[in-house]
């Protein structure tokens, strides 16, 4: 036997420990371990997804129960998650320095942002849908005809699609989705075409106002540090299980069933 084996060989023996190379978990998932603790950054603007409870000081919303379901399986209790508030253009700085373990946000993925950072398989299917009041008879794009009011967001893109396919309806350009949905409220306009995370924060504040008819598709996940393939790997593992226990349909109806969130999925 080579002299560094019969040395690694004695030192096993003896009863030292492994160095980091030789540990199952030798990244961020012992990292995480050792701490104690999950901290999963965020946005924190989105009501139904994660967002600080102004009565209890408590992250409510999909996201962020996404993110307890992954603490209570990492670290064995739900409790052990921080939530950083992260912004816009910092977001990936956090992540790749290790300011946050994992982004949990609504955050699409595209090959610009995977140059920088590494995504798990998908949490949410965003895009854009409609909102309506509860009853309409709009449920989905072939039912806006000419005459039908179509308030939309001055930065949402997808509005072209309903203009190429019914020309005829009016077109009410709003720069803020409130204004849009007052308008709706007013009886000023009879739909509303906005990102799904905007019509779900409007639902959820504007009671007998749903979802219906989403006609884009925009695929969120969760964000890990590039080349972070161990956490990814366990992200993406975590996800497969909590899917297939039908987890992730009682989280999604906890969050959204209330706001037409079936109508989209």
């Amino acid at each position: 036997m080579k002299p560094h084996l019969r040395l690694l060989a004695t030192l096993l023996v003896a009863g030292s420990i492994l160095p980091a190379a030789f540990s199952a978990e030798s990244g961020s998932l012992a990292r995480i371990r050792d701490r104690g603790r999950l901290i999963v950054g965020s946005n924190m603007v989105f009501p139904t997804l994660n967002f600080p409870n102004p009565t209890t000081g408590r992250n409510d919303g999909f996201m962020a129960d996404l993110g307890r379901a992954v603490a209570k399986q990492l670290l064995g209790d739900e409790a052990k998650i921080e939530f950083h508030k992260t912004g816009e253009d910092t977001r990936f700085d956090d992540v790749n320095k290790g300011v946050v373990d994992v982004l949990i946000d609504t955050i699409p993925v595209s090959e610009e942002k995977l140059k920088i950072v590494d995504f798990s398989s998908e949490t949410f299917v965003s895009g854009s849908a409609l909102l309506v009041k509860a009853g309409s008879p709009i449920k989905t794009i072939d039912d806006i005809k000419a005459g039908t009011r179509v308030a939309y967001g001055s930065a949402n893109p997808d509005v072209k699609l309903i203009k190429a396919k019914s020309p005829g309806a009016t077109y009410l350009e709003f720069e803020k989705s409130p204004e849009a949905v007052a308008a709706l409220k007013e009886g000023k306009a009879d739909v509303f075409t906005q990102v799904v995370t905007h019509l779900f924060r409007a639902a959820s504040q504007n009671p007998g106002y749903v979802l219906t008819g989403r006609f884009t598709t925009k695929s969120y996940a969760m964000v890990v540090r590039k080349g972070d393939t161990e956490l990814q790997a366990y992200l993406n593992d975590f996800l497969k299980k909590f899917r297939a226990s039908g987890e992730y349909d009682r989280l999604y109806a906890r969050w959204f069933a209330a706001y037409g969130g079936e109508n989209i999925r």
